[in-house]
């Protein structure tokens, strides 16, 4: 069965506290707690305590932001940018009529193009973080990818269509919006980080620097304040 998918509108509250912020809230029976926000979900923000604790915080429970990482666009003004480009090329012809803009919560990746139902998405995270720069170039990313069609991926063809509508046309995004849930690490001292850890990842890496098997833990070394 298909995970069910909420609709995130300009006005999320999560927008609120992008990851990083340092709040004050109520905890469920000690009163004022403060921590730093780690994650933002539908209904509720990923909290790390100042001693170490892991809270699941509704919205509604935060009762002060204390300090926030500077956010150089609005989700409004991440609408606005994505409508401006996807009528522009639908103007133009290059991209067929009917073709929407949304927000999701995704914790590490920019953006996607959902070709079945002809609509990009951008995760909100992602938005509170990038440059005004890195978010249009995102958007011209997944504009790409609705033009050329879902075979092509990231090929060549994908990537001169990129290219030729002003997107830089790299594959990946350097903007780190979310707090890596795993930590890879061998004897040499390199270490991997991942939002998620697939099963047939454990016990079954190596590091090409030493060929050392690599170990994976729950990531409890980012800095609280």
């Amino acid at each position: 069965m298909a995970r069910r998918r909420y609709p995130i509108t300009a006005d999320f509250p999560g927008a609120k506290t992008p990851v990083g912020s340092v709040v004050r809230f109520r905890g469920p029976a000690t009163g004022e707690l403060r921590g730093k926000i780690t994650g933002i979900r539908i209904k509720h923000a990923d909290v790390s305590g100042e001693d170490g604790s892991r809270w699941s915080v509704p919205y509604a429970a935060i009762t002060n932001v204390e300090s926030a990482p500077a956010v150089e666009c609005t989700l409004v003004e991440v609408e606005e940018i994505a409508h401006r480009l996807i009528d522009e090329f639908t103007g133009r012809g290059a991209l067929k009529s009917g073709w929407t803009f949304g927000f999701d919560l995704a914790p590490s990746r920019a953006g996607v193009c959902r070709y079945n139902e002809r609509r990009i998405d951008l995760s909100v995270s992602y938005c509170l973080a990038a440059t005004r720069a890195e978010i249009e170039d995102t958007v011209l990313h997944e504009i790409a990818h609705a033009i050329v069609g879902a075979r092509h991926n990231h090929d060549g063809v994908w990537k001169a269509k990129a290219r030729e509508i002003g997107c830089v046309g790299e594959r990946c995004h350097r903007v780190q919006h979310s707090v890596p849930k795993w930590v890879g690490e061998c004897g040499c001292g390199q270490q991997w980080f991942r939002q998620t850890l697939q099963r047939r990842m454990i016990g079954n890496r190596i590091c090409a620097k030493c060929h050392g098997s690599i170990t994976w833990r729950r990531n409890t070394d980012a800095p609280m304040l």
